[in-house]
This record gives structure tokens, sequence and C-alpha cells, in this order.
């Protein structure tokens, strides 16, 4: 299976020439880390930042003598109160996190100090502005939203309005609606071609009626969506024991922008060849109820069964024009019948069609003449 009824895609990407491109894109990268990842990112960001300027405070502070020296002298220390290392951490997360203990602090007179607290309050501020920004992004992805999209488990082939149809179903378990969702479909199936080359996985647009606009919804109910199987259809020439046969996956996509936050949803599954119903409807599930209509999302996957030739669109095609072709004889042929008798019935029944202009009496004379 390419990708699951949940619609995670199964491809493993592996042997990545040029990693350093997902550096070039660091936003995106934090965001599409699994949240352990990026838990662990985000602390130690803040963890680098404390020790690295713990360790410059305390360099500096001991290559000026600070740390040996009594706290009351002249002139006084360039950080006041930071006598080790650990002392040292605790004024950058004071510094960093703005939190003012009051303890401890820099000197004005102590240039370098100066500089180190300003670069230390511009680097937490851009860390602050990143790991927020990351962590918004992430927990406001519309990603989540797709678990309140529903899609049948099967899909199903019956007539609809005297043609063949593959159909499967969508609905919204939310009461804030999709705007402008659109689905589409797509037929994965590995193919040879005629040089020999092999496709694993080629993919074939099945419409879903782009053209009429059938596929932008307008999705507050459960909607059966429909493809159409004429000529133009990968399924056209094939019927229930040819599509057991084959090996082959329908992926969905259904795309919309969620109403709350105006970001765009993608919400994916797939049917294989096994999870097809021949001759089958979906059970309507909506009631009119005191004037509104109620949904019952117990028979959302619920199917009945509906009486279906065992051949393919192709083949009834063929059947119905041949049993067209041969009412339409009968009738031509009844049709003459009636001329005849209006006519006398000399002739009785015509055996053969006459071309305007002459008949076959005309033919008969004229050879005769030349003989």
């Amino acid at each position: 299976r390419y990708v699951t009824k949940d619609g995670k895609c199964r491809v493993n990407l592996r042997h990545i020439a040029e990693p350093g491109r997902f550096l070039s894109d660091i936003f995106t990268s934090f965001v599409d880390l699994k949240y352990r990842w990026f838990l662990f990112v985000f602390m130690m960001c803040y963890v680098v930042t404390w020790v690295g300027f713990a360790t410059l405070y305390f360099l500096d502070a001991l290559l000026r003598g600070d740390l040996d020296a009594p706290a009351r002298r002249d002139p006084p220390p360039c950080y006041q109160n930071v006598d080790g290392f650990l002392s040292a951490l605790l004024f950058s997360v004071e510094t960093q996190r703005t939190i003012g203990y009051g303890s401890r602090m820099v000197m004005s007179s102590c240039q370098e100090g100066v500089l180190l607290v300003m670069a230390q309050s511009i680097v937490g501020s851009m860390i602050d502005a990143l790991m927020v920004g990351c962590m918004f992004v992430k927990i406001s992805r519309p990603k989540k939203r797709a678990q309140t999209l529903l899609f049948s488990r099967t899909c199903v082939i019956a007539n609809r309005d005297d043609q063949l149809c593959l159909m499967f179903r969508l609905g919204d378990l939310r009461e804030s609606h999709m705007v402008d969702a659109k689905v589409r479909a797509k037929l994965i199936q590995s193919r040879q071609t005629s040089e020999g080359e092999f496709l694993p996985l080629e993919q074939t647009e099945i419409d879903l009626g782009y053209e009429t606009g059938s596929d932008r919804l307008f999705l507050v109910e459960p909607q059966v969506i429909q493809h159409t199987i004429d000529p133009n259809s990968p399924f056209w020439e094939l019927g229930p024991d040819q599509l057991r046969r084959q090996q082959f996956e329908i992926i969905v996509i259904l795309e919309g922008i969620v109403e709350a936050t105006g970001m765009m949803c993608q919400a994916k599954t797939s049917y294989i060849e096994t999870e097809i119903e021949w001759g089958a409807r979906f059970e309507p599930c909506m009631t009119l109820e005191k004037g509104a209509f109620r949904v019952d999302y117990r028979r959302f996957h619920e199917t009945y069964q509906v009486p279906l030739p065992r051949c393919s669109a192709c083949q009834s095609a063929e059947l119905q024009g041949q049993l067209d072709w041969g009412l339409q004889a009968e009738e031509e042929e009844e049709e003459g019948d009636r001329d005849d008798q209006a006519d006398g019935g000399g002739l009785g029944r015509r055996l053969f069609w006459e071309a305007p202009g002459f008949g076959i009496d005309q033919i008969q004379e004229e050879r005769a003449s030349e003989v």
C-alpha cells in the first residue's frame, strides 16, 4: 500500500546527497520535527546559550582576577557576587530571562561585561522569537484537523443515471466547516512500457467532475463522490473479476481551508482492489427531523447490495449498443410493413434497404438493356 488508510505515505528517503539543504530552511525543519525532538531542541537552545554566556562571564572574571579578590575593593569587581562557575551560570540565566534577583549584576566600569550582557539579551530575544514562532506554528498546524474528516472504508460501483460509477463517501465531524473544499483522486499502478521500461508507481488522474465543478464541495453533510466510468476512465474495460486480479491503489485527497485558522488542510486515504464493492450503494445516513437534517454517522460506512451485471462498462456499452440497434431494426421493419400494407402489399415484406433516388427494379432494367 502506497498510502495508508489514515493518510501516511509509506515512502522512506535514504542516502540524501545534500543534507545541508534542510539547514537552509531551518524554520520548516524545526516545525517538521516530531514533538519529542522539537522539545529537546527547544530546551537545548536555551541551555546552550545559558552555559555559553556563563562560560564567557566566568572566564572574564577569572582573567580580571575578580574570583579571588574581596567583594569590597577599589576598583570593584566586574561582576558582583560572581565567585564561581555556578554563580556565573545563575547570572547568565537571570540576564537572559530578565529575572533580576538583585544580588548579581555587572558594574558600569566593566566595558566587556556590558557588551556581553547586551549580546546575550539580543541572542535571547532571537531565540525567543524563533522558538515561540515554531511552537505556535506547530501547535496551530491543521494536520490534526484531518482527524475529523472521514472517508468511507470502501468504494462501491453501481449505476447512477444509467451510467456505471465508482463512488466513495466523505464526511466532516466538526461544526466549523471547511472553506473551498476540493477533492481529487489518482490511480497508482505499476506498468511496463512498450520499450520495456518498468514504471513502479505510475500516477493516473481520476476525473471527479473537474469540468462540471463537482469536485468542489460544500462539505456540511456527508457527500458521495462519484467517478463516471466512461471511455476515458482507467476502469472502462475492468469488470469485477478483472478488478480482483489487478493490483492498483486509488489515492483520494481532500483539501480545504480551515475556517477557524484560515490555514490549508489536507486529508488523504487510499483504496486497494480488495476494498471495492461491485454492485453496492451507501446506506442513507441523513434524515429530516423537526425542520432540520440529522446525520447518523453510525451508517456512514454501511453499504447494501444492488443488482448489477458482472461485466465491464465497455462490455455493457457494447451490449446496450447491440440491443439498441436490434430495437431500431425491428422498428424500421415494422414501419416498412405498415408502408407496404398501405401501398397494397404488392411486394410483401421489404428485404433490402433502398437508397433515395433509385431502387433494385431500375438496376435490373438497366442491366437487361445492356445485354
